[in-house]
Protein backbone atom coordinates (compact mmCIF):
# COMPACT_ATOMS: atom_id res chain seq x y z
CA UNK A 1 0.00 0.00 0.00
CA UNK A 2 1.12 3.55 -1.22
CA UNK A 3 0.35 7.15 0.13
CA UNK A 4 -1.14 8.37 -3.29
CA UNK A 5 -1.82 11.94 -4.17
CA UNK A 6 -4.27 13.05 -7.09
CA UNK A 7 -4.83 16.45 -8.53
CA UNK A 8 -7.85 17.43 -9.95
CA UNK A 9 -9.41 13.89 -7.92
CA UNK A 10 -12.85 15.32 -7.76
CA UNK A 11 -13.42 15.26 -11.49
CA UNK A 12 -14.74 13.04 -14.24
CA UNK A 13 -11.00 11.12 -14.82
CA UNK A 14 -9.63 11.31 -11.37
CA UNK A 15 -12.26 10.44 -9.48
CA UNK A 16 -12.32 7.06 -11.53
CA UNK A 17 -8.97 6.94 -10.71
CA UNK A 18 -9.12 7.32 -7.19
CA UNK A 19 -11.71 4.25 -6.93
CA UNK A 20 -9.09 2.30 -9.20
CA UNK A 21 -6.69 3.20 -6.40
CA UNK A 22 -8.47 2.21 -3.05
CA UNK A 23 -9.45 -0.66 -4.57
CA UNK A 24 -6.02 -2.13 -5.38
CA UNK A 25 -5.78 -0.88 -1.33
CA UNK A 26 -3.77 2.73 -1.90
CA UNK A 27 -4.34 5.15 0.69
CA UNK A 28 -5.61 7.91 -1.71
CA UNK A 29 -5.58 11.79 -1.20
CA UNK A 30 -7.17 14.56 -3.42
CA UNK A 31 -6.13 18.40 -3.95
CA UNK A 32 -8.97 20.08 -5.93
CA UNK A 33 -10.62 22.75 -6.52
CA UNK A 34 -14.16 21.48 -6.01
CA UNK A 35 -15.51 20.07 -3.15
CA UNK A 36 -15.89 16.42 -3.01
CA UNK A 37 -15.79 13.13 -0.90
CA UNK A 38 -13.31 11.33 -3.66
CA UNK A 39 -10.15 9.76 -1.43
CA UNK A 40 -9.29 9.07 2.19
CA UNK A 41 -8.29 12.88 2.90
CA UNK A 42 -9.52 15.88 0.41
CA UNK A 43 -8.28 19.46 0.57
CA UNK A 44 -8.85 22.45 -1.68
CA UNK A 45 -5.14 23.26 -2.52
CA UNK A 46 -4.50 25.75 -5.99
CA UNK A 47 -1.79 23.54 -7.73
CA UNK A 48 -0.08 27.02 -8.33
CA UNK A 49 0.57 27.38 -4.91
CA UNK A 50 3.99 25.34 -4.63
CA UNK A 51 4.50 26.04 -0.91
CA UNK A 52 1.24 24.73 0.32
CA UNK A 53 1.39 21.29 -2.30
CA UNK A 54 5.42 20.40 -0.83
CA UNK A 55 3.90 21.25 2.63
CA UNK A 56 0.89 18.75 1.94
CA UNK A 57 3.31 16.08 0.39
CA UNK A 58 5.54 15.79 3.34
CA UNK A 59 2.63 16.60 5.97
CA UNK A 60 0.83 13.36 4.70
CA UNK A 61 4.37 10.93 3.84
CA UNK A 62 3.17 10.72 0.19
CA UNK A 63 4.74 8.61 -2.57
CA UNK A 64 3.53 8.71 -5.49
CA UNK A 65 1.70 11.88 -7.28
CA UNK A 66 -0.75 11.47 -9.92
CA UNK A 67 -1.19 14.87 -12.02
CA UNK A 68 -4.77 14.72 -13.30
CA UNK A 69 -5.96 18.48 -12.47
CA UNK A 70 -6.10 20.47 -15.81
CA UNK A 71 -8.50 22.49 -18.52
CA UNK A 72 -8.87 19.89 -20.55
CA UNK A 73 -11.88 21.43 -22.18
CA UNK A 74 -10.36 22.24 -25.86
CA UNK A 75 -13.04 24.80 -26.75
CA UNK A 76 -12.42 26.37 -23.35
CA UNK A 77 -8.50 26.49 -24.07
CA UNK A 78 -9.68 28.47 -27.48
CA UNK A 79 -11.33 31.27 -25.63
CA UNK A 80 -8.83 31.70 -22.65
CA UNK A 81 -5.13 30.71 -23.96
CA UNK A 82 -3.77 32.23 -20.70
CA UNK A 83 -5.78 30.19 -18.56
CA UNK A 84 -4.78 27.07 -20.44
CA UNK A 85 -1.30 28.07 -19.78
CA UNK A 86 -1.81 29.09 -16.33
CA UNK A 87 -3.15 25.89 -15.56
CA UNK A 88 -1.72 23.01 -17.56
CA UNK A 89 1.73 24.85 -17.58
CA UNK A 90 2.71 26.71 -14.75
CA UNK A 91 0.03 24.31 -12.98
CA UNK A 92 2.51 20.92 -13.98
CA UNK A 93 5.94 23.09 -13.05
CA UNK A 94 4.87 23.80 -9.39
CA UNK A 95 3.08 20.10 -9.03
CA UNK A 96 6.47 18.67 -10.42
CA UNK A 97 8.99 21.33 -8.26
CA UNK A 98 6.89 20.36 -5.02
CA UNK A 99 7.59 16.87 -5.70
CA UNK A 100 11.05 17.18 -6.50
CA UNK A 101 11.66 19.03 -3.12
CA UNK A 102 9.49 16.18 -1.35
CA UNK A 103 11.62 13.22 -2.50
CA UNK A 104 7.77 11.81 -4.50
CA UNK A 105 9.01 8.70 -6.46
CA UNK A 106 7.71 9.17 -9.40
CA UNK A 107 4.79 11.92 -10.62
CA UNK A 108 2.51 10.20 -13.53
CA UNK A 109 1.40 12.91 -15.94
CA UNK A 110 -2.15 13.04 -17.72
CA UNK A 111 -1.47 13.91 -21.27
CA UNK A 112 -3.28 13.39 -24.12
CA UNK A 113 -3.35 11.59 -27.77
CA UNK A 114 -3.62 15.19 -28.96
CA UNK A 115 -0.40 15.17 -28.94
CA UNK A 116 -0.16 13.41 -32.48
CA UNK A 117 -0.90 16.78 -34.33
CA UNK A 118 2.22 17.50 -33.90
CA UNK A 119 4.74 14.84 -34.89
CA UNK A 120 5.68 13.87 -38.31
CA UNK A 121 2.87 11.85 -39.88
CA UNK A 122 5.53 10.96 -42.60
CA UNK A 123 7.73 9.05 -40.17
CA UNK A 124 4.82 6.49 -39.48
CA UNK A 125 4.30 3.07 -41.12
CA UNK A 126 1.59 2.46 -43.09
CA UNK A 127 -1.50 -0.36 -42.37
CA UNK A 128 -4.13 -0.72 -44.35
CA UNK A 129 -3.57 2.59 -45.44
CA UNK A 130 -3.49 4.36 -42.12
CA UNK A 131 -0.29 6.15 -40.75
CA UNK A 132 0.58 3.99 -37.41
CA UNK A 133 2.16 6.68 -34.94
CA UNK A 134 3.50 5.68 -31.32
CA UNK A 135 5.15 7.18 -28.75
CA UNK A 136 8.64 7.06 -30.59
CA UNK A 137 6.78 9.56 -33.43
CA UNK A 138 8.85 12.54 -33.81
CA UNK A 139 7.16 16.06 -32.76
CA UNK A 140 7.28 19.13 -34.71
CA UNK A 141 6.50 22.18 -33.20
CA UNK A 142 5.33 24.02 -35.86
CA UNK A 143 2.39 21.38 -35.92
CA UNK A 144 0.50 21.45 -32.75
CA UNK A 145 -2.23 23.79 -34.13
CA UNK A 146 -4.21 24.32 -30.85
CA UNK A 147 -3.46 25.65 -27.65
CA UNK A 148 -4.02 22.50 -25.22
CA UNK A 149 -2.01 20.76 -27.57
CA UNK A 150 0.56 22.85 -27.04
CA UNK A 151 0.02 23.09 -23.02
CA UNK A 152 0.37 19.11 -22.71
CA UNK A 153 3.35 19.13 -25.32
CA UNK A 154 5.18 21.40 -22.47
CA UNK A 155 3.99 19.60 -19.56
CA UNK A 156 5.66 16.51 -20.89
CA UNK A 157 9.15 18.56 -22.29
CA UNK A 158 8.80 19.52 -18.18
CA UNK A 159 8.81 16.11 -17.37
CA UNK A 160 11.98 14.91 -18.95
CA UNK A 161 12.98 18.59 -18.01
CA UNK A 162 12.74 17.68 -14.36
CA UNK A 163 13.92 14.09 -14.54
CA UNK A 164 17.72 15.12 -15.81
CA UNK A 165 18.00 18.14 -13.92
CA UNK A 166 16.75 16.80 -10.30
CA UNK A 167 16.32 13.19 -10.99
CA UNK A 168 12.39 13.04 -10.98
CA UNK A 169 11.02 10.32 -12.13
CA UNK A 170 7.89 10.65 -14.40
CA UNK A 171 5.50 8.06 -16.48
CA UNK A 172 3.50 10.28 -19.19
CA UNK A 173 -0.29 8.64 -20.35
CA UNK A 174 -1.58 9.96 -23.59
CA UNK A 175 -4.93 9.94 -23.41
CA UNK A 176 -7.65 9.18 -25.80
CA UNK A 177 -11.18 9.87 -25.88
CA UNK A 178 -12.35 8.69 -22.61
CA UNK A 179 -15.73 8.14 -21.93
CA UNK A 180 -17.85 6.48 -18.66
CA UNK A 181 -19.48 7.55 -15.48
CA UNK A 182 -19.17 11.04 -14.31
CA UNK A 183 -18.43 12.36 -17.97
CA UNK A 184 -18.40 16.42 -18.34
CA UNK A 185 -20.94 17.93 -20.15
CA UNK A 186 -18.29 18.81 -23.27
CA UNK A 187 -17.77 14.79 -24.08
CA UNK A 188 -20.11 13.83 -26.73
CA UNK A 189 -21.70 10.57 -25.59
CA UNK A 190 -22.40 12.56 -22.47
CA UNK A 191 -24.20 15.30 -25.01
CA UNK A 192 -26.09 12.84 -27.07
CA UNK A 193 -27.48 10.83 -24.26
CA UNK A 194 -28.60 13.86 -22.93
CA UNK A 195 -29.89 15.13 -26.12
CA UNK A 196 -31.74 11.30 -26.55
CA UNK A 197 -33.45 11.75 -23.26
CA UNK A 198 -34.62 14.71 -23.75
CA UNK A 199 -36.17 14.07 -26.66
CA UNK A 200 -34.57 16.31 -28.54
CA UNK A 201 -31.80 15.44 -31.52
CA UNK A 202 -28.52 14.17 -31.61
CA UNK A 203 -26.04 16.82 -32.84
CA UNK A 204 -23.56 15.49 -35.05
CA UNK A 205 -20.85 17.93 -36.59
CA UNK A 206 -20.18 16.80 -39.96
CA UNK A 207 -21.85 14.14 -41.75
CA UNK A 208 -20.83 11.41 -38.99
CA UNK A 209 -17.75 10.16 -40.85
CA UNK A 210 -15.39 10.82 -38.42
CA UNK A 211 -13.53 8.31 -36.79
CA UNK A 212 -12.54 8.04 -32.77
CA UNK A 213 -11.12 5.24 -30.39
CA UNK A 214 -13.04 5.66 -27.48
CA UNK A 215 -11.94 4.37 -23.64
CA UNK A 216 -13.98 3.37 -21.01
CA UNK A 217 -12.71 5.26 -17.83
CA UNK A 218 -12.13 1.83 -15.84
CA UNK A 219 -10.15 0.97 -18.53
CA UNK A 220 -7.96 4.60 -18.71
CA UNK A 221 -7.94 4.15 -14.64
CA UNK A 222 -6.15 0.40 -15.12
CA UNK A 223 -3.84 1.79 -16.81
CA UNK A 224 -2.48 4.50 -14.45
CA UNK A 225 -2.50 1.65 -11.86
CA UNK A 226 -0.01 -0.24 -14.09
CA UNK A 227 1.68 2.65 -14.62
CA UNK A 228 3.22 2.73 -10.57
CA UNK A 229 5.29 -0.34 -11.88
CA UNK A 230 8.74 1.01 -11.52
CA UNK A 231 9.01 -0.62 -15.42
CA UNK A 232 6.78 2.34 -16.71
CA UNK A 233 9.32 5.10 -14.84
CA UNK A 234 10.45 7.79 -17.13
CA UNK A 235 8.75 6.13 -19.94
CA UNK A 236 5.14 7.63 -22.16
CA UNK A 237 2.19 5.20 -23.12
CA UNK A 238 -0.52 6.01 -25.44
CA UNK A 239 -3.96 4.78 -23.40
CA UNK A 240 -6.05 4.82 -26.38
CA UNK A 241 -8.75 2.73 -27.64
CA UNK A 242 -8.65 -0.72 -29.64
CA UNK A 243 -11.50 0.23 -32.40
CA UNK A 244 -12.17 3.02 -34.74
CA UNK A 245 -16.26 3.69 -33.97
CA UNK A 246 -17.49 6.64 -36.26
CA UNK A 247 -19.30 9.32 -34.48
CA UNK A 248 -22.51 8.12 -36.82
CA UNK A 249 -22.02 4.62 -35.31
CA UNK A 250 -21.72 5.92 -31.73
CA UNK A 251 -25.37 7.90 -32.68
CA UNK A 252 -26.56 4.62 -33.69
CA UNK A 253 -25.45 3.10 -30.34
CA UNK A 254 -27.33 5.64 -28.52
CA UNK A 255 -30.33 5.21 -30.24
CA UNK A 256 -30.38 1.63 -29.87
CA UNK A 257 -30.66 1.94 -26.43
CA UNK A 258 -32.56 4.85 -26.41
CA UNK A 259 -35.24 4.33 -28.95
CA UNK A 260 -37.45 7.55 -31.12
CA UNK A 261 -33.86 9.30 -31.20
CA UNK A 262 -33.52 11.74 -34.13
CA UNK A 263 -29.99 12.79 -35.45
CA UNK A 264 -28.87 16.13 -37.05
CA UNK A 265 -25.94 17.01 -39.03
CA UNK A 266 -24.18 20.77 -39.23
CA UNK A 267 -20.99 22.05 -39.37
CA UNK A 268 -19.34 24.00 -36.02
CA UNK A 269 -16.99 26.50 -37.43
CA UNK A 270 -15.68 26.80 -34.09
CA UNK A 271 -14.14 23.80 -33.62
CA UNK A 272 -10.86 24.08 -35.28
CA UNK A 273 -7.55 22.53 -35.02
CA UNK A 274 -8.34 19.31 -33.26
CA UNK A 275 -6.92 15.64 -33.77
CA UNK A 276 -8.23 14.62 -36.81
CA UNK A 277 -8.02 10.65 -37.29
CA UNK A 278 -9.05 9.39 -40.32
CA UNK A 279 -5.98 8.89 -42.17
CA UNK A 280 -3.72 8.13 -38.51
CA UNK A 281 -3.96 5.35 -36.40
CA UNK A 282 -2.42 5.97 -32.37
CA UNK A 283 -0.87 2.77 -31.05
CA UNK A 284 -1.29 1.04 -27.97
CA UNK A 285 0.59 -1.77 -28.53
CA UNK A 286 3.74 -0.32 -26.19
CA UNK A 287 1.79 -0.28 -22.77
CA UNK A 288 0.17 -3.88 -23.78
CA UNK A 289 3.72 -4.75 -23.71
CA UNK A 290 5.34 -3.41 -21.21
CA UNK A 291 2.52 -3.31 -18.43
CA UNK A 292 -0.07 -5.89 -19.64
CA UNK A 293 -2.75 -3.70 -20.65
CA UNK A 294 -5.84 -4.66 -22.15
CA UNK A 295 -9.25 -3.00 -23.02
CA UNK A 296 -11.76 -5.21 -20.79
CA UNK A 297 -14.99 -2.74 -21.68
CA UNK A 298 -16.69 -2.77 -25.25
CA UNK A 299 -17.75 0.19 -27.04
CA UNK A 300 -21.41 -1.48 -27.02
CA UNK A 301 -21.04 -2.56 -23.56
CA UNK A 302 -19.56 1.22 -22.25
CA UNK A 303 -22.47 3.29 -24.01
CA UNK A 304 -25.38 0.70 -22.60
CA UNK A 305 -23.87 0.97 -19.04
CA UNK A 306 -23.32 4.69 -19.30
CA UNK A 307 -26.54 5.46 -20.56
CA UNK A 308 -27.77 3.16 -17.41
CA UNK A 309 -25.69 5.24 -15.45
CA UNK A 310 -26.83 8.58 -16.31
CA UNK A 311 -30.61 7.50 -15.79
CA UNK A 312 -29.96 6.35 -12.36
CA UNK A 313 -27.89 9.30 -11.37
CA UNK A 314 -30.31 11.67 -12.57
CA UNK A 315 -33.38 10.09 -11.73
CA UNK A 316 -34.70 9.32 -15.50
CA UNK A 317 -36.65 6.04 -15.92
Amino acid sequence: MSNILVTGGSGFIGSNIIETLKKANHKVFNIDKNLSNFGDHFENIDINDTSKIETFLKKNSIEFVYHIAAIANARRSLENVQETIINNVSGTASILKASSNSNIKKVILASTVWIYNAVDKTDGRKNNGNIILDENSKILPSCGGHYYTTSKLASEFLCHDFKSLENLNFTILRYGIPYGPRMWPGLVLRAFTENALSNKPIIINGDGSAKRRFIHVKDLAKGHLLALNSIADNQTYNLEGDKDVTIKQLADLVSSNIKGVKVEYIIDKNRVGELKTDSIQISNQKIKDDLGWKIDISIEEGVKSYIEWFKKNNNIQ
